[in-house]
């Protein structure tokens, strides 16, 4: 396994990646810092999305606030072409979240939605975040917890993907103190945790078309081969109807810049 390298080269799978799955409601943190700023007009506030994939998410936001100056900024061309093709009236730019094209003070509010893991250097891009967000802004994370869901359905058949995980994410107090050390305040922390039983056939539909999630895709060859043959039998074994028990936590770790 090698750390150094990127997680996902998502240009070769930007069209792949871009499946019905994915589709995204307005983001409900958008939605609470408007109703907090009642006092501003919206097309004043300028809203970025770091790490903006192939922009399902600010399609849905522009659909609700068409009157906002509303960005997308990815590392990836191939996702930035999903994008554009999807939203032409937002603004797409190419670009490292460590070291965004962006002057200071530039934004609103900046969120960051399943993708800060792949990003290395999570202290740099908090920081860069830190500085091209206005004072009285508010910054916002959005992802999966891997610390707390050792029974995902993916882990339990892909190991080496939890260890790629744990690896690629941070615990949250560890993103926390980061927030904090960048100068952020009012920094809190909401989680979402489920438990479900998953099909074992529809997952091995699911895991058997790798691109659909990035655990997948950052594992070796060996690994994903091995996870596959593993799901193949115990389909073999229990039948088409066999399920089992699986775990998912989201967090939100949400943060205010000072005025």
């Amino acid at each position: 396994m090698n750390l150094s390298s990127p997680r996902v080269n998502y240009d070769l799978i930007a069209d792949l990646y871009d499946e019905p799955g994915r589709d995204y409601e307005t983001d409900k943190n958008l939605i609470d810092f408007l109703n907090q700023k009642t006092h501003h007009k919206a097309f004043h506030l300028r809203i970025l999305d770091m790490g903006c994939g192939t922009g399902k998410q600010l399609t849905a936001n522009y659909s609700k606030f068409p009157e906002l100056e509303i960005i997308g900024l990815d590392l990836f061309h191939g996702m930035l072409i999903q994008a554009r093709n999807r939203c032409g009236e937002i603004k797409w730019i190419q670009g490292d979240s460590t070291n965004p094209p962006i002057a200071n003070c530039a934004f609103d509010y900046i969120t960051n939605q399943f993708s800060y893991h792949h990003v290395q250097d999570k202290s740099m891009m908090i920081s860069s975040i830190f500085r091209i967000l206005k004072p009285n802004g508010r910054f916002v994370i959005t992802n999966l917890d891997p610390w707390s869901m050792p029974r995902w359905i993916v882990y339990t058949f892909f190991p080496a993907a939890r260890q790629r995980d744990l690896a690629d994410f941070l615990p949250v107090d560890q993103i926390t103190d980061l927030m904090e050390r960048a100068g952020f305040c009012n920094v809190r922390v909401k989680y979402q945790h489920s438990h479900r039983t998953e099909n074992l056939n529809d997952f091995l539909n699911y895991a058997s078309q790798r691109h659909r999630t990035s655990q997948l895709m950052a594992i070796g060859q060996n690994d994903y081969d091995r996870g596959i043959a593993e799901l193949k039998e115990r389909v073999a074994q229990l039948g088409t109807s066999a399920r089992l028990s699986s775990e998912i936590c989201l967090v939100w770790i949400t943060s205010d810049k000072p005025g």
